[in-house]
């Protein structure tokens, strides 16, 4: 269900490590 095919790999990967880096900064 991915409007624009192997572009949802690249993405998650950049949200979790901004995730990352927010947890980590706000630690």
């Amino acid at each position: 269900i991915t409007p624009v095919p192997g572009g949802v790999g690249p993405m998650t990967i950049v949200s979790l490590l901004r995730n990352t880096l927010q947890a980590a900064k706000q630690r």
